[in-house]
């Protein structure tokens, strides 16, 4: 594994004391991604680590923590050092323009109508107990793939959606995941529930009540930054603290929402006053987040800065190629 060595200089942080402070370990993985995602976005040059290590120190990680974050996501694939002389540089890794355009639709494009014709697919396993990995594994995968889970061996999901899971299983069994086997999975696409769904079964494979408890705090948590975003939006700094953390926060969210079709909600989606929220600050703070973000690089490669771009809630379908 690469490593690189930076230069640590003394800064000021400003920190908002309502903001929780950001962690060593996974939230200052979990931090860059944010970061590179919201201003390297679609981007395969390499940036010093260096100059990384600055942007972490933004939040308070301190250089040893930073290095230890850049060389977990460099193991993990997200990102791909080189050396050039003693620097070391890190890209991140190339994904597909499906990839991509998945992912702008699931961070910015999240609450639109969901068209439904009220057919589910279900999935059933029959995986023996001493199976436990291939158990986790799958329901993990289902899980990610926005499936809520009925019973024990039984996932549900609103649509039309068997050839995720068919990848699912192929990607499982290519994995050589230990007692997987694809043979006892079963999907069921088109298939219709007699009498509807009720509450109970919602809440049962869905915890719609918690989803919608997570977004009630986001917006307890956020909301009050509405009313201060004039003053941020003129130092760069706090903008790029304040959009970052709310993308972070955004992102976890959406990644735990199944996304049910209204029709399921009664017409009331939990989500649309939090996306509003998220999606007023992080617009009317990206060009002052993209001024902090082109200072971190600046000190290190001058080509890199101009580089840097910020895209928005507003804008994201300009993101999208495959459509």
């Amino acid at each position: 594994m690469l490593t690189g060595e930076a230069d640590e200089s003394p800064r000021t942080v400003v920190r908002d004391p309502r903001m929780p402070r950001f962690q060593q370990g996974a939230q200052s993985q979990q931090l860059l991604t944010v970061l590179l995602g919201d201003y390297w976005f679609g981007r395969n040059e390499a940036i010093p680590s260096a100059a990384l290590v600055d942007l972490l120190g933004t939040f308070e990680v301190s250089p040893a923590g930073a290095r230890a974050a850049i060389q977990r996501l460099a193991q993990r694939g997200f990102l791909v050092g080189q050396r050039e002389g003693r620097q070391t540089r890190y890209g991140v890794q190339a994904k597909s323009r499906e990839a991509l355009d998945e992912h702008v639709r699931s961070l910015f494009m999240s609450h639109r109508p969901v068209a439904w014709d009220g057919t589910w697919t279900i999935v059933a396993f029959s995986l023996p107990e001493e199976a436990a990995t291939a158990r986790r594994s799958l329901r993990e995968g289902l899980r990610t793939q926005r499936f809520g889970n009925l019973y024990d061996a039984l996932w549900v999901r609103p649509g039309d959606h068997p050839a995720a899971v068919q990848s699912l299983v192929r990607e499982l069994a290519e994995e050589g995941v230990p007692g997987f086997d694809p043979a006892r999975v079963s999907i069921f696409a088109g298939a219709r529930l007699p009498g509807g769904v009720s509450p109970v079964m919602l809440e049962q494979a869905f915890g719609i009540a918690e989803l919608t408890m997570a977004y009630e705090e986001f917006c307890g948590r956020w909301q009050p930054l509405l009313e201060d975003l004039d003053r941020l939006r003129g130092r760069p700094r706090e903008a790029l603290i304040t959009r970052t953390r709310v993308m972070a926060d955004w992102r976890r969210l959406v990644r735990a929402d199944p996304r049910l079709p209204s029709e399921l909600l009664d017409g009331h989606d939990p989500g649309q006053r939090a996306f509003a929220c998220c999606a007023a600050i992080y617009d009317q703070l990206g060009p002052a987040g993209e001024t902090a973000f082109r200072r971190a690089l600046s000190g290190h490669d001058e080509q890199l800065p101009d580089l840097a771009t910020h895209h928005t809630f507003t804008g994201s379908s300009a993101l999208i190629q495959g459509d």
